[in-house]
């Protein structure tokens, strides 16, 4: 039981580690607003245009009319920009340290519950449920005119989409056997966990956009929902370990170029005497 407790405490620490990385803000990417030019004193017209929000000037704030071109453009920043890099290093490096573990882990591990928190958390995990939000959000957003709420809604979408299509189209690739045999008619492979992708994915949305009040306890539920998954026998820790990692990395390319008001955290290896160091710096971050 001590073994398994360990195991349990890196594979958190791991996900913690990546989701502190996701809250980075970007200053620049595919998704950066344009920037206005500077007009000196003596060109600057009589009436000068009031600036425009973010929300506003976005030019892909329209999920459904741009699914694909977004698609197309998100499959390629998902493996090609540095900090991705960085959320696919720690967690492809924690799944594999997970992965010897799986099955001991798996087979300790008591009957399923058939109720409550973990039951719970598994079915707010669901697609049905993180899609439905995401499209809930955007429909609230655009009907009340409030363009700041139908731009997450948007950015959700899009990130889900991402998710949903390299989570599923690694099930099909790898083809791993889930723990145990699943009931549900919908139940696919078990590598990587859908469950986990989807609600990491928007824990890193909404932490890129309303910032860390919001996105610790957004990250919060998606380690839940993810410890749910291996409880309830339907996803080793691997699974959601990697779903997690697919999850922070495609919230991160939907939000490139965002930037939210409060605290700005950076992580960056350090060099030191006799081995290397993880240094982390804050600092502050105007809204934009």
């Amino acid at each position: 039981m001590t073994g398994m407790t360990r195991v349990w405490a890196a594979w958190l620490i791991a996900l913690t580690c990546s989701s502190i990385a996701a809250a980075q803000t970007a200053d620049s990417g595919p998704n950066a607003l344009p920037t206005t030019a500077t007009i000196e004193p003596a060109q600057q017209p009589e009436e000068a245009p009031a600036s425009t929000s973010p929300e506003a000037t976005d030019p892909n704030d329209k999920p459904f009319v741009r699914l694909i071109p977004n698609l197309l453009t998100d499959l390629r920043h998902l493996v090609s920009t540095k900090d991705n890099g960085i959320t696919w290093g720690i967690g492809g490096a924690s799944t594999l340290a997970l992965l010897p573990f799986d099955e001991d882990v798996s087979d300790d591990l008591s009957s399923p519950s058939t109720g409550g928190v973990m039951n719970t958390a598994t079915i707010f995990g669901g697609g049905y449920v993180q899609v439905g939000g995401a499209v809930a959000t955007y429909v609230v957003g655009r009907l009340a005119h409030h363009k700041a709420t139908a731009h997450i809604g948007a950015d959700l979408i899009r990130s889900q989409v991402l998710t949903g299509l390299v989570t599923h189209g690694l099930k099909r690739i790898v083809r791993r056997d889930r723990p145990q045999t699943s009931d549900s008619s919908s139940a696919t492979f078990s590598f990587p966990s859908a469950h986990a992708s989807a609600t990491w994915t928007s824990a890193t949305v909404l932490w890129r956009h309303l910032g860390w009040k919001v996105g610790v306890p957004a990250a919060a539920i998606a380690t839940l929902v993810s410890a749910s998954r291996v409880e309830q026998r339907q996803h080793f820790m691997s699974d959601v370990a990697f779903g997690a990692v697919i999850g922070i990395a495609s919230g991160r390319t939907v939000t490139m170029g965002h930037s939210v008001a409060g605290r700005r955290i950076s992580i960056a290896p350090q060099p030191v005497p006799r081995g290397v160091a993880v240094m982390a710096t804050i600092g502050s971050v105007d809204s934009q």
